[in-house]
């Protein structure tokens, strides 16, 4: 994989062969929401020039410092959604169920279907839209 941003938020990385990029939330706290919608709009440009409707996308928030209040929520909804929308299959990748939760609701809210799993190897098959394997 091809690292094309880092930060002290956020890891994105592109296979081109595999057709997947990776975005991976560090454990690192944000400051304000304005440094969110900063942070965010550098992973929107870093995935800009990817023909998104042939890649997947690999959202890894196992690190992600839990955050619900509805400020971080309104400011993340358009900036969630311009990140993620048009790719093939995006998974994401999650520590607790309390994450799962917030990303069945993201799903909800935003109507971006996503596998959510804390299987790495689950999600990575399903983005290489593989079946995957039996336990």
């Amino acid at each position: 994989m091809r690292e094309v941003l880092r930060n002290a938020h956020f890891i994105v990385t592109v296979d081109h062969t595999a057709k997947l990029a990776r975005v991976t939330r560090t454990a690192e706290l944000f400051d304000s929401i304005e440094q969110i919608e900063q942070k965010c709009e550098e992973i929107i440009g870093a995935l800009a020039l990817l023909d998104r409707s042939a890649m997947s996308l690999l959202l890894d928030i196992r690190a992600a410092p839990g955050r619900n209040d509805p400020r971080f929520e309104s400011a993340t909804l358009r900036l969630r959604t311009a990140a993620v929308r048009g790719f093939a299959r995006v998974g994401v990748l999650v520590g607790t169920s309390a994450g799962a939760l917030q990303v069945r609701r993201h799903v909800r809210e935003d109507g971006i279907e996503r596998m959510i799993s804390d299987d790495e190897d689950e999600l990575l098959a399903y983005l290489a839209a593989a079946p995957p394997r039996r336990r």
